[in-house]
């Protein structure tokens, strides 16, 4: 059996999914969700979204024609930025004997309105977000997970006692900030990597965001770290900072890496405390607005969690429960007549 895998590349996440699917199915495919990741690509989509949807089209009805003959089984979609209802429509017509299996791995609040009507194409529909797994029954809840890397990594020392790195988008920046202040004078050592995706966005932000009149561009790299790098940093941390997108509930991909590195976790999302993994002698939720950080909860000891429930978090186990869900509903097959978006 083959698999049609479409998900972004997202910081490598993709080729470790893939890995994980080439232990369960003979053949993966995997292919980008959009015809183009470039800076200027993603601007097009955005300014010219009609010119990008027939751009869309084309690229989902070569991959379909592409893979025709492969006897693909599954089609698997993670979050499927540019793929269109129509789009759908016509992989299905492709491949009518297969089981299509949708993983949002954001926030409807954070993807365009079109990924809601995406949901009733696909025979198996699923996402990281509890509260809209709540709010749409149509999806079952399965958080993300953390790669091997950063299983069992045993740090030589630990000289960091607070790490954050992530990419520098909406409040972050200002929360980093905020706490590297609140930690001034103390011999707390704060490690900090900022992320920004092209030198383009930040000096479009140090124009137009009060937030970064006052930064400087040496705070940040412009290249993302791999995550042999990163899992070393976490190792030598004591405790590792993670800040969600505020249109999002669900537990981010750090939040999981922290756990599976046997770190401590701080965090701005509140709905940690109802997680499994939750202990607040390693956990500590604080207030985006007024981020407060206790000393003694950095160097107080970590207590160690439950196997099991680090298992259940591991790609492994996501992998497994993933293509394990069954369909409520089969999906609704496609008309007869193949869509003809594009001329």
């Amino acid at each position: 059996m083959s698999v049609l895998f479409i998900s972004s590349s997202f910081f490598g996440y993709a080729k470790h999914i893939k890995n994980e699917l080439e232990k369960k199915f003979e053949n993966v495919f995997w292919y980008e969700d959009r015809p183009s990741t470039s800076f200027l690509g993603k601007v097009k989509t955005r300014l010219f979204p009609g010119i990008a949807e027939k751009m869309a089209f084309r690229y989902f009805k070569r991959i379909a024609d592409e893979n025709r003959d492969k006897n693909i089984r599954e089609v698997f979609v993670i979050k499927g930025e540019s793929l269109s209802v129509e789009s759908i429509k016509y992989l299905r017509k492709v491949f009518p004997d297969a089981i299509f299996r949708l993983y949002f791995w954001d926030g409807y609040k954070n993807m365009p309105s079109s990924s809601f009507a995406k949901v009733d194409h696909f025979d198996v529909a699923l996402s990281f977000d509890p509260v809209d797994v709540k709010n749409d029954t149509r999806l079952q809840y399965r958080p993300l997970f953390f790669v091997s890397d950063y299983q069992n990594n045993k740090p030589s020392k630990t000289d960091i006692d607070l790490l954050f790195v992530g990419t520098a988008h909406t409040d972050r920046y200002k929360i980093v900030k905020k706490i590297d202040e609140s930690l001034t004078g103390s011999d707390v050592n704060f490690h900090k990597v900022l992320y920004c995706p092209s030198r383009i966005i930040y000096w479009a932000r140090r124009v137009f965001d009060p937030s970064f009149w006052s930064v400087k561009k040496d705070d940040f790299i412009f290249k993302p770290i791999s995550h042999k790098e990163l899992s070393g940093l976490m190792s030598r941390a004591g405790a590792v900072l993670d800040i969600e997108r505020t249109a999002q509930t669900g537990f981010t991909m750090r939040t999981l890496e922290i756990l599976g590195s046997a770190r401590k976790l701080i965090t701005t999302n509140p709905s940690v405390i109802g997680a499994s993994f939750y202990d607040p002698k390693n956990v500590l939720a604080i207030d985006r607005k007024n981020p407060a950080i206790p000393k003694d909860f950095l160097r107080s000891p970590r207590i160690d969690v439950d196997e099991a429930i680090i298992a259940y978090y591991s790609i492994a186990a996501w992998a497994d429960e993933i293509f394990g869900a069954l369909p409520k509903v089969r999906a609704k097959r496609p008309e007869q007549q193949v869509p003809t978006l594009v001329d």
